[in-house]
């Protein structure tokens, strides 16, 4: 098992809007990673990763090119 703590937090979206990824814990090959988020107000979750959607940095030049599930709170 690993954990990595971001030293700057990373902007995702999950299925309850937007947050940021302070740390991922990873199992092992077999067992998916989990993002640990805080949403606003304060909230912290955790989630898998199929659940997350990490935004591109749009000095890269692609803009913020995620594509949101339907079904997530905007």
């Amino acid at each position: 098992m690993m954990i990595h703590e971001f030293k700057t937090p990373l902007a995702v979206h999950t299925p309850h809007g937007e947050g940021q990824a302070i740390l991922l814990i990873d199992y092992n090959l077999t067992t998916n990673s989990v993002w640990v988020v805080r949403l606003r107000g304060g909230k912290v979750l955790h989630y898998f990763s199929e659940d997350i959607r990490l935004y591109d940095n749009p000095m890269n030049g692609n803009g913020f090119d995620i594509e949101i599930p339907c079904e997530w709170k905007p």
